[in-house]
């Protein structure tokens, strides 16, 4: 959201518009979903975030892919892929909250 549409919504707040394009946790469009591979040297040792593979992928085809990449590169290994699902809720401030 840009500073212009921040804008025309604290106007319209104030005004006791509607906002009908609020979104909230049960909205599907709110949520997305990443995958990450976690890997650990033995059975017992903590999992920790693979090393040389920094971020996540948007789809799980391409996350098992780098996931069988990583079972080759390192057979000893257990390796695991992680699903990270981030919700985005957006509503309205109540004025008293507000400074």
């Amino acid at each position: 959201m840009d500073q212009n549409q921040r804008r025309a919504r604290a106007i319209s707040m104030r005004q006791g518009k509607e906002l009908p394009h609020i979104r909230t946790a049960h909205d599907s469009s709110a949520q997305s979903t990443s995958y990450f591979i976690q890997s650990r040297p033995a059975p017992g040792e903590p999992w920790q975030q693979a090393s040389g593979v920094p971020f996540s992928w948007e789809f799980r085809d391409t996350a098992l892919d780098r996931l069988a990449d990583r079972r080759r590169m390192q057979p000893s290994w257990e390796h695991r892929l992680m699903r990270r699902t981030t919700t985005v809720t957006e509503q309205p401030e109540p004025e008293e909250n507000q400074r």
